[in-house]
């Protein structure tokens, strides 16, 4: 069997799970012969879940934001999350650590680096306003992808991160700390990121190979969880990419990533119906989830259930 993943970004570390099971020959096992899309070999001309609605791949990694909005433009595209990698989120909006930024709420007027995402700056005008503040934050969309690095270098005040990946790669480029504006800390009730999706005729047609990468993707994601330090050598010897190149910076990315791997009950890639119902009504009643024509939309419009499936861990 054979199954494609595009990856949302240059492999690193919110991929250790994926990895670490191609490194251990996991996918072997299962008679699986995975593909990982790299989105550098495109120079990320399309985004992994654009790539996933064209059929081009079987599986992608996006966070609910993503199955969300294809699910809710005019010709709607039924993608569908199959997995979370995480947990619990690792995100956050990001500002320098010496900066005096103390508050979303003091964003206002301030310039944030944007990915321009279809629903990430109103979320972001939404911790603001949830903190006390206007909103009226200033939207930058650099052409590079490492938004960090806008802060380092002083093109923006504040901008979107995964923690465990960016905090260590700031840290030891740039000798950069941040301070931290956690999502579910304002009010935010947020969904999970990131997602492996996959397009719901898929779950019919690939899924015996689907599965099979389910089983060897948990135990590659168990691994980074039990041990960090053993999973990042597996990634430092197996894989010739930049982002695996310092051992400790890996040591330090997967030993942070590791707590927000499993649930309180020990389980991997499984979705709780009720964070993904709280996300969506919460995007509805502060008008964040609109239609391609502005338009804000009502729970009537979207039905939460279509949105995942945890039957692949039944």
């Amino acid at each position: 069997m054979k199954l494609s993943l595009a990856l949302d970004w240059s492999p690193n570390t919110l991929h250790a799970g994926y990895f670490v099971a191609e490194a251990q020959g996991l996918y072997k096992d299962e008679s699986l012969e995975v593909t990982f899309i790299n989105p550098e070999d495109d120079n990320y001309a399309q985004t992994p879940a654009k790539k996933l609605a064209n059929k081009e791949v079987h599986l992608a990694i996006a966070p609910s934001e993503s199955v969300i909005s294809f699910n809710t433009l005019k010709e709607s595209v039924p993608l569908t999350a199959v997995a979370a990698a995480l947990q619990k989120d690792a995100s956050a909006i990001v500002v320098r650590d010496d900066s005096t930024i103390e508050h979303p709420a003091q964003l206002d007027g301030k310039i944030f680096a944007s990915y321009n995402a279809r629903f990430e700056d109103d979320i972001v005008r939404q911790l603001i306003k949830n903190d006390g503040g206007q909103g009226d934050i200033r939207i930058s969309n650099p052409d590079y992808l490492e938004m960090w690095r806008t802060i380092a270098e002083g093109l923006a005040d504040a901008t979107w991160i995964f923690l465990p990946w960016e905090g260590p790669k700031a840290k030891l480029e740039h000798d950069l700390t941040f301070r931290s504006f956690i999502l579910k800390d304002y009010g935010i009730p947020y969904g999970y990121s990131p997602l492996l999706i996959t397009h719901t005729d898929f779950v019919t047609e690939e899924e015996m190979a689907i599965r099979a990468f389910l089983r060897a993707a948990e135990k590659g994601w168990r691994q980074v969880a039990e041990n960090p330090e053993e999973s990042a050598k597996l990634l430092y010897d197996h894989f010739n990419h930049a982002n695996w190149s310092d051992l400790s910076m890996v040591e330090e990315s997967l030993q942070m990533l590791a707590p927000y791997i499993l649930s309180e009950n020990n389980r991997w890639g499984f979705m709780n119906g009720t964070r993904w119902l709280d996300f969506v009504e919460w995007m509805i009643e502060t008008k964040v989830l609109k239609d391609v024509n502005g338009v804000p939309m009502n729970i009537g419009q979207i039905d939460t259930s279509v949105l995942y499936t945890n039957d692949f861990f039944k």
